[in-house]
């Protein structure tokens, strides 16, 4: 199996006993298919009994609502919809759990997989861990919740915090919960232990052995979960206010220390004292919050039976997106064998497809997923990452007629704006459409427009931050560019994203000095121009002063006029231009077209194929020509040479 490295995932979680006893088998042993239970924020599935999945869905109803209240307040990123899969037990878990180092974590009672598309959440009902499935849910639960208010947290406060709101217990009355409850195991772990000091706890993160020994990783999580409970609950709760001050510090470029010294008024040394009193003193006390009416998500909960091969294609798309890519083909397959039609694996499919760099694969799948359910916004956004990434054009870009290539980029326009239509709280639809009209159109004004919006749903993501400075960079709007850049450079907490700053600082820096030294050229041209009109006649029809390296120097010799060539009349005795200027109508010879030497200096006009008669729109025109000698010949000269000139030049 492919190596997974989920953002986070978690063993064991709290004491709910309410949940602890599930039971996927009703009376009798009768077994049960797949069934769907919709909440207003979550989907929960699993080959389970109805009212089980309820439980489930009702109790996240409840949490979300309760910790709504302990959360700051101010801005979130918007977050994908939520699907939890619920296994009967853990040996039909266990194909399932992630897989670290090549090895399956078989220690896992549940973990919470991000994606852009869809978060996942798992669990077995049967757990066989102390504090039960419900306390698992809990957790992983918080771990989406602290993904979106608090996307630069540490890796020990993410995994704190999940265990400190894994006790999360609402009364039977439904008006109160209590959080910060006493997990006997942590407490154990930490009884006589030698913490970890704070400034390396502080730098734990999924790489570390404190995180992936089975010797260390029991330590970490306790000491994670009392400097939690030591921040939340101690002091009677006083300190629980600055927390949301401690993490924007970190996400400001802050170091550690110095953000929890400014947050909660110790230093390390004091902040480690403090610790361990709090621990060798082992009170850790609740606390409860009240509310006027009772919590009732049951009646708005709407369970539907599922298809065998909708159960498949979900299972397929949760091993898709724990990069198990070979195993999940294998379950879309499948799903499409029984249903032919299931948009569902199709979209899976087609996005697996994208990720082994396949998109006209992609392509046929997401085309198939669109047209058997249309309103799938999935597949329309999908669809239009496949058509921009598409390998045949890169391939035939030689022979991609300009009418080819706009007619691709309008289609994927159109499927970007369905799916815009059908979920506009979807980040990742005006993401994508402001790439290709910022790449394909250069168009980067309706960029930015679309990139605000996406900002204004996920303010946090750094990685629109940055595309939106590309879009001002793209404009020559240096100043913006960098003002966007510099604090992603200096304080992302994502080494990743610091260093696609840095890089993006380096181009914009490139491209002010390049311009600068075009400017400086233009102005010093201009000011020899300047000098050479002084000296000289100069010509009509001329470019502005200020004209740029495109600056036109006299080319022809013979009088010249400037007007608007109006007709081309063609005879035996070869061809007249006729010319109408601000004060006269010159009718100018040539034997024919070829002995005229035509030029364009605007992209209004083409001089590939020019025929005889009236002219369908009269063009500015500079003329060249000798005057008149034969004095039998009904016409002002000889025409030498014609320049098509843009309207604002000199005349």
């Amino acid at each position: 199996m492919k190596r997974l490295t989920p953002r986070v995932f978690a063993i064991l979680s709290a004491l709910t006993a309410a949940l602890a006893s599930f039971n996927v088998y009703a009376a009798g042993g009768e077994t049960v298919g797949w069934v769907s239970v919709r909440s207003q924020n979550f989907t929960v599935v699993g080959e389970a009994r109805e009212k089980d999945l309820r439980r489930v869905a009702v109790r996240l109803e409840e949490f979300r609502s309760a910790l709504a209240r302990l959360l700051p307040e101010g801005p979130k990123d918007a977050s994908a919809p939520t699907t939890v899969i619920v296994f009967r037990d853990d040996a039909a878990y266990q194909p399932f759990k992630p897989v670290l180092r090549g090895q399956t974590a078989s220690y896992v009672a549940g973990y919470f997989q991000p994606g852009a598309e869809v978060n996942y959440i798992t669990l077995a009902l049967d757990s066989d861990w102390p504090r039960g499935p419900s306390s698992t849910l809990l957790h992983e639960y918080t771990h989406l919740l602290v993904n979106n208010y608090f996307r630069s947290a540490p890796l020990w406060l993410k995994e704190g915090l999940a265990e400190f709101y894994s006790t999360a217990r609402l009364s039977k009355d439904r008006r109160r919960i209590s959080t910060g409850a006493q997990l006997p195991d942590r407490v154990r772990q930490l009884r006589g232990a030698q913490l970890i000091p704070l400034r390396a706890l502080f730098e734990i993160d999924q790489g570390s052995p404190y995180y992936y020994e089975s010797g260390k990783r029991g330590l970490f999580y306790a000491q994670s979960w009392a400097l939690a409970h030591f921040i939340l609950n101690g002091d009677g709760g006083a300190r629980r206010a600055r927390l949301p001050r401690f993490v924007e510090l970190l996400a400001s470029g802050v170091a550690p220390a110095d953000a929890f010294r400014q947050a909660f008024g110790f230093d390390v040394d004091a902040a480690e004292g403090a610790l361990s009193a709090y621990v060798r003193l082992g009170v850790y006390a609740e606390s409860t919050e009240t509310y006027a009416r009772p919590l009732d998500f049951d009646s708005q909960l709407r369970a539907t039976a599922m298809s065998q091969a909708e159960g498949l294609a979900l299972l397929g798309d949760l091993l898709l997106h724990t990069d198990r890519g070979e195993e999940s083909e294998g379950y879309l397959t499948r799903a499409l064998s029984l249903d032919s039609t299931l948009a569902r694996a199709r979209v899976s499919l087609g996005l697996l497809r994208l990720r082994q760099n396949r998109p006209d694969d992609a392509r046929a799948e997401l085309a198939l997923a669109a047209h058997a359910d249309p309103r799938n916004h999935l597949a329309h956004y999908l669809l239009a990452d496949a058509l921009n990434r598409g390998a045949g054009e890169a391939a035939q870009a030689d022979r991609l007629s300009v009418k080819d290539f706009e007619e691709r980029t309008e289609l994927m326009r159109a499927e970007l704006r369905a799916a815009i239509e059908l979920a506009p709280d979807f980040p990742e639809g005006y993401r994508l459409l402001a790439k290709i009209e910022m790449e394909r159109a250069d168009r980067p004004d309706e960029a930015i427009a679309l990139l605000r919006r996406a900002i204004q749903l996920a303010p946090r993501r750094h990685d629109l931050v940055l595309l939106t400075a590309q879009a001002y960079l793209f404009k020559g709007v240096f100043g913006e560019a960098r003002r966007l850049a510099e604090p992603v450079a200096m304080y992302s907490a994502e080494p990743r994203m610091r260093e696609q700053a840095a890089e993006l600082l380096q181009r914009i820096n490139a491209r002010e000095q390049t311009a600068e030294l075009q400017r400086s050229r233009a102005d010093q041209a201009a000011r020899l121009d300047a000098s050479a009109d002084a000296a000289l006649n100069i010509q009509p029809c001329d470019m502005p002063l200020r004209g740029g390296p495109q600056y036109k120097r006299l080319r022809f010799e013979g009088e010249q006029t400037c007007g608007r060539l109006v007709a081309i009349e063609c005879d035996d005795v070869g061809v007249t231009l006729r010319v109408e200027s601000a004060d006269k109508t010159l009718q100018l010879h040539a034997d024919d077209l070829r002995s005229i030497r035509f030029v364009t200096y605007t992209a209004a006009v083409k001089t590939g194929r020019l025929v005889c008669g009236p002219r369908e729109r009269a063009e500015q025109v500079l003329v060249t020509y000798k005057p008149k000698r034969n004095q039998q010949r009904a016409t002002d000269g000889e025409a030498l040479a014609v320049e098509f000139v843009p309207e604002d030049w000199k005349h």
